[in-house]
């Protein structure tokens, strides 16, 4: 059951679909999401079923549900994030049924909780990890745009571009007047270089978003996802460490797996960056988070594995 199945801007929507994904490896898998309860929706490996129409895009009351046909009474149901609104919808369906959520916005002892990152989870979370692919041949080619690497990747946090830089980018192009600052927002990537904007192209592909990661020094996320933190995973399974705020759990997470570093504020922030430019630091801490990140994020029989046994669990329903 998913809030945020179409949302292909949120994180949670890309949790969703892996977990979905590596459930299918051991059992049927039914899609459920808000919306008129016409005929299913391809979309991709599945079938997505709409259960009715609640208040913006949350869930219906449990008058106004229409569950589909040939839902087992002993389903498994696993939702993207536990809300007030689909609390409900579960309680009427009766206590019997097991029940486990990606992200909790309610508290609710008979759900469990399954986190892709230990540090995402309250407390009691089953860690199951995740499968966050990447094309290593993005590796091989830097981006066709630019004609240098070694440069400060920043992933900025900002909903919308404008003229300068996000605050942390433009204090490093500042702080940093030597190093080129290459900031990516809103599929484009720009290069700043002591606080002047020296050129921009676009990314278009995933693809192109991780050559922009591989042949960085450094990749500074100002606004990580809170889920698994999908870029910074990305970045370290290149061998490009991250520096990311010590206050998004996720990233954090990562990062003092002994993939990167954390920072607090702007003096924390420019120090972590030029820590960076130490080579044997750098080397160091690229060759521990890529072993992390592979180890963890790396195999998916492995998440498809761990998810089958957290769901084989004992009922805390």
């Amino acid at each position: 059951m998913s809030r945020s199945w179409k949302r292909r801007d949120h994180e949670l929507s890309y949790v969703a679909r892996s977990v979905a994904g590596a459930a299918s490896r051991s059992a049927a898998v039914t899609i459920l999401t808000p919306g008129g309860p016409a005929v299913p929706e391809a979309d991709g490996a599945f079938d997505v079923i709409g259960i009715g129409i609640g208040a913006g895009d949350d869930w219906p009351s449990p008058e106004a549900a229409i569950w589909p046909h040939g839902l087992a009474d002993d389903a498994t149901i696993i939702l993207d994030e536990l809300t007030t609104s689909s609390l409900l919808l579960l309680q009427a369906l009766g206590p019997s049924r097991r029940r486990w959520a990606i992200s909790s916005s309610t508290e609710d002892p008979s759900t469990s909780i399954l986190s892709p990152v230990g540090s995402t989870g309250p407390e009691g979370a089953i860690v199951i990890g995740m499968h966050v692919p990447v094309n290593p041949l993005a590796a091989t080619h830097r981006h066709n745009g630019f004609g240098f690497v070694g440069y400060v990747l920043v992933l900025s946090d900002r909903p919308v571009a404008a003229d300068q830089p996000p605050a942390g980018a433009a204090w490093l192009t500042a702080g940093l007047p030597h190093a080129d600052v290459v900031v990516v927002e809103q599929a484009t990537a720009s290069v700043w270089r002591g606080r002047a904007r020296r050129g921009a192209v676009s990314v278009d592909t995933r693809t192109d978003l991780w050559r922009l990661m591989a042949h960085a020094r450094v990749c500074v996320d100002l606004g990580p996802g809170p889920i698994v933190a999908r870029e910074c995973v990305e970045s370290l399974r290149f061998g490009t460490p991250i520096l990311v705020p010590e206050a998004a759990a996720a990233a954090a997470t990562h990062a003092r797996a002994g993939g990167g570093l954390t920072f607090g504020d702007t003096a924390g922030l420019l120090a972590g960056t030029r820590a960076f430019f130490n080579e044997d630091f750098r080397t160091a801490t690229a060759r521990s988070g890529r072993a992390y990140a592979d180890e963890r994020y790396g195999d998916p029989r492995a998440f498809a594995t761990a998810l089958e046994r957290a769901l084989a669990g004992p009922d805390r329903g």
